[in-house]
């Protein structure tokens, strides 16, 4: 069977299903949408934000270039298929691409190079399944252009507010603005709560791990969820706020807490030693508390790097480095 064949037999499907959850719709069409263009899995980004742009699926090869499609899918039918058309065409103008679609189970929103055409999936054609799939295929696409992207100008802007915030509440809320723009970064980490109240606590935030939107060895061991502490503070954080930070991560039955602090955690020198703590826990009970400085968050340029950060200081916890 033909890829135009293949294409018009999947859209031609979709007509009179119905999901109960967008993330099911997501499950049940995109990987065999992507095969069948012919991205790879590692071209297929999910929840990928652009400012305050969140796109359900962006096909793309890597997430600091220019997207060669944004996808957003509905599932359930438009009360105003013009709202769609705009929705589609703001993120485009976030992404910087030239290509959207929105995709519901009756209807497809194709927006390429500035014009809209909207196809009904019930009175699809052949000819016109051929016509979408020449303007969003892998092989049509040009090479995506790189630069500074969104994200570094970002991060860069926010290490500037953390850094000069005058008073301790606009600290506080820098500091917290820094740690979801790294999370937004890597496309299967998802900040579930923020400044989450408990009967005990506050929580700063809440990060859930999602492996269909990208598989990450360290979650795959440590679990669903993340605990994110900030303490944008002067000096080192000392021993009594990790291991109120710890309590918290056992409340919760987690096991990956990860500590934005300013200046870092206190260090071997000190008497009551953050670090030999934060060492002593994982030894005891392997539970992670990884620490990020504002001098580690200069050194991350995408969401790849953060990860990549995450890994090597789980290491220096589990091998004592």
């Amino acid at each position: 069977m033909s890829e135009i064949d293949r294409f018009f037999q999947l859209l031609s499907s979709l007509p009179g299903k119905s999901y109960d959850r967008e993330l099911d719709f997501i499950r049940d069409v995109i990987p065999t949408l992507a095969e069948i263009l012919g991205y790879s899995e590692a071209e297929t980004f999910y929840e990928l934000a652009a400012g305050r742009y969140r796109a359900d699926v962006v096909l793309t090869n890597s997430i600091d270039s220019t997207p060669w499609v944004v996808i957003e899918l509905k599932r359930k039918q438009a009360r105003n298929l013009g709202d769609w058309a705009y929705q589609i065409k703001n993120y485009l103008s976030a992404f910087g691409s030239r290509t959207g679609v929105v995709l519901s189970t009756e209807v497809l929103i194709l927006v390429h190079e500035g014009q809209t055409v909207t196809f009904s999936l019930r009175d699809l054609t052949p000819h016109e399944a051929a016509h979408i799939l020449q303007s969003i295929s892998r092989a049509t696409q040009p090479a995506p252009a790189s630069g500074i992207s969104h994200h570094e100008s970002e991060i860069a802007n926010l290490i500037e507010a953390a850094e000069t915030a005058a008073d301790n509440e606009k600290k506080g809320k820098s500091l917290e603005a820094l740690a979801r723009a790294l999370i937004r970064s890597v496309p299967s980490l998802a900040c579930k709560y923020a400044n989450l109240q408990t009967r005990s606590s506050e929580i700063d935030i809440v990060v859930e791990y999602d492996s269909l939107r990208g598989r990450i060895q360290l979650l795959e061991e440590s679990g669903r969820y993340i605990l994110v502490e900030c303490k944008n503070w002067n000096k080192p954080a000392g021993v009594a706020p990790v291991r109120d930070f710890m309590g918290k991560l056992d409340k919760c039955k987690i096991r990956l807490g990860v500590l934005f602090s300013k200046n870092g955690v206190t260090g071997v020198d000190s008497g009551a030693d953050a670090l030999r703590e934060i060492q002593s826990r994982f030894d005891r009970d392997g539970v992670y508390v990884l620490v990020f400085s504002l001098e580690d968050v200069r050194r991350i340029e995408n969401g790849k790097d953060f990860i990549n950060k995450l890994d090597q200081k789980a290491d220096a916890l589990r091998f004592d480095m």
